[in-house]
């Protein structure tokens, strides 16, 4: 059970690793980071990254847990926000806002209930094309007659 631990630990570090990272030759400060926010050692994280021990204490185990689900509820949140700009630009309809929902559902996530609310209000505020000229307003202006 330990070694099922441990990879459990290893996985999600690795993909809380790749969420915080910033390019390339950020990892150590990128572990630095989880560590300060996650309350773990940073020779815990470095040590599970580079040396996989044996076994891993079940508090470590459960920090890391809790901090990647925590980074996955942001990226999920981030996703819905995207979605609902893309939705009001481009049109509900546009092929990135369906794709984006379709992530959403599939997450089934706290922030999949956010994303559709904010799409149906933005398809509703939509104009029929959503790349009409004459609906900008600096058109608008230069071709009312006085």
């Amino acid at each position: 059970m330990p070694d099922a631990d441990v990879m459990r630990a290893r996985s999600a570090f690795d993909e809380l690793l790749r969420f915080e990272s910033r390019g390339p030759g950020d990892t150590a400060n990128a572990m630095r980071r989880i560590a300060t926010r996650a309350a773990i050692p940073f020779g815990k994280l470095w040590a599970l990254r580079y040396r996989p021990p044996k076994e891993i204490a079940s508090h470590v185990l459960a920090r890391i847990e809790a901090a990647h689900a925590a980074a996955k509820r942001q990226q999920l949140e981030r996703l819905a926000h995207d979605v609902a700009i893309t939705a009001h630009i481009a049109g509900a309809a546009h092929p990135a806002v369906r794709e984006g929902e379709a992530l959403l559902r599939a997450a089934g996530g706290p922030a999949e209930g956010a994303a559709p609310r904010v799409v149906r209000a933005a398809r509703q505020q939509a104009p029929t094309h959503p790349l009409e000229l004459t609906d900008l307003p600096l058109w608008r202006a230069a071709n009312e007659e006085d």
